[in-house]
């Protein structure tokens, strides 16, 4: 598949064995994992457990090529990404058949749960999350958290055949927000376990994306006035749409449009962001009322609509000065 470039806006404890979270400043660490010397991750981990989100398997080991639970993975991503419960009344029985109330990953469950990721109720939080599924989840503990800038181009995935539609859009997010990198020839080993130490660089990354990236949903969401737009999608390849944004109430033909970046929010919907494009100085054109289209991609599965950059930069000026 060829490359498609388009602009986002993507929006959202063992005690023995050591997932553990706390809370994440990332900062550096003079401490170090015996076994992890060397190792490309090795500063990212060890400032991880400086700041307490991950331990060892021992005091000064880490294991990372071991395989990761699902019961480790999501305390990881809930601690990591410092997700909150929406109801102090819930309990794991609640949502779960395999995760037990009092087990130590059951806060983590109902947390993750209420916060929108895809767990079904079915899960054994005793056997290994794989690398698409876990990074799954990733994505939509980011897209909780709010709505996040990024310039994206489609990623042509060589073992992308292997991830549902669901992963897929998942798996484009992270790469072209650096938090996930593909192997030898685009490769991405959808089936394996994820390990120790690729869990803890993906939350490390995702945590610092998160931290200094992330608009939180509270925000006051960017209206369009002066436009009428629409928007079409289509199918483009795997795991990918076209979106073709149309500005139908333009003041004459010499008006084009420009996509400037899309936003990812919850539920699959995105808002796509364009510009009207002035005339060619020095032509003339009829004062007819005409339309004007431009093109996009987006993951599979979300619903889209376009908004006029220029009147939401004027309500985002508008509300920054009350």
């Amino acid at each position: 598949m060829k490359k498609l470039s388009f602009q986002t806006n993507a929006k959202k404890l063992t005690i023995a064995c050591g997932i553990l979270a706390a809370s994440v400043s990332l900062g550096t660490s003079a401490f170090a994992f015996s076994d992890m010397k060397g190792n490309a991750a090795e500063a990212k981990i060890n400032a991880l457990h400086s700041e307490g989100i991950v331990n060892g398997v021992t005091s000064d080991m880490f294991a990372p090529k071991a395989k990761v639970t699902f019961a480790q993975g999501i305390q990881f991503i809930v601690s990591g990404l410092k997700l909150t419960p929406t109801s102090g009344s819930a309990k794991a029985s609640d949502y779960f058949d395999k995760v037990k109330d009092k087990s130590w990953y059951a806060a983590a469950f109902i947390t993750a749960k209420q916060n929108g990721l895809s767990l079904d109720r079915t899960v054994d939080p005793n056997s290994t999350i794989t690398r698409a599924q876990f990074a799954h989840l990733l994505t939509q503990a980011l897209q909780s958290k709010g709505n996040f800038p990024v310039t994206m181009m489609y990623a042509n995935i060589s073992d992308g055949d292997k991830l549902t539609t669901e992963q897929m859009g998942s798996l484009q997010i992270l790469v072209n927000t650096h938090i996930v990198t593909l192997g030898k020839d685009n490769t991405f080993r959808p089936t394996d376990p994820v390990t120790r130490s690729e869990a803890a660089v993906w939350i490390y990354d995702a945590a610092k994306f998160a931290k200094e990236v992330i608009t939180p949903d509270n925000s006051t969401p960017a209206p369009a006035y002066e436009y009428e737009a629409d928007v079409k999608l289509e199918k483009a390849g795997e795991g990918v749409n076209k979106a073709t944004v149309t500005v139908s109430n333009l003041p004459n033909p010499g008006y084009g449009l420009s996509i400037e970046r899309i936003e990812f929010g919850k539920n699959k919907t995105a808002v796509i962001y364009f510009k009207v494009t002035k005339p060619e100085p020095g032509k003339m054109y009829p004062q007819v009322i005409s339309s004007a289209s431009a093109t996009t991609y987006l993951p599979e599965g979300y619903t889209a609509v376009a908004k006029s950059l220029t009147e939401a930069t004027r309500s985002s000026t508008s509300n920054s000065s009350k």
